[in-house]
């Protein structure tokens, strides 16, 4: 399943407004920022998530964007429904194919059947979770030195 940069950027601009959650609007230019997402694309995509109700805008300069739900209650499949619509290429097998063709359209299937099942399990809080998992990456020249263990 191939996901396209406009579903890509949307997914990180919702999880980054589910990181927000309780504290108030972002604002798209900070969003952008924050997500290293160009941001006239920004506002295309947040426009089509407002549009499917999945985030709230409001104008003015103490304006932004919210999530229309908590994050516990979006979930990723819904985020990529509104961003992809039809255009999520289903690997379904075509009658008029033969062998072996067939048989990895068939698996092609089950694999895409798959990869719909685990977004549609994921909620924005679910991708919270996994985002505070990572460690943080320095791309800097210096290395964290390790902790020296206590009493040594």
């Amino acid at each position: 399943m191939r996901l396209s940069m406009k579903t890509e950027y949307g997914v990180r601009a919702v999880v980054e407004l589910a990181a927000n959650a309780g504290r108030g609007a972002l604002q798209s230019g900070e969003i952008a920022r924050r997500q290293v997402i160009p941001g006239p694309f920004l506002d295309q995509v947040l426009m089509t998530l407002r549009r499917a109700g999945l985030v709230h805008s409001t104008r003015g300069p103490h304006g932004g964007h919210v999530l229309a739900r908590s994050p516990e209650d979006i979930r990723l499949d819904e985020v990529i429904a509104c961003l992809e619509g039809d255009g999520v290429k289903r690997g379904q097998p075509d009658a008029t194919e033969a062998g072996d063709s067939r048989v990895l359209a068939l698996v092609t299937e089950k694999a895409e059947q798959a990869a719909r099942d685990v977004f549609a399990s994921q909620t924005l809080a679910d991708c919270l979770r996994l985002r505070r998992s990572q460690p943080q990456v320095f791309h800097g020249i210096f290395h964290a030195v390790p902790a020296k263990p206590r009493g040594a």
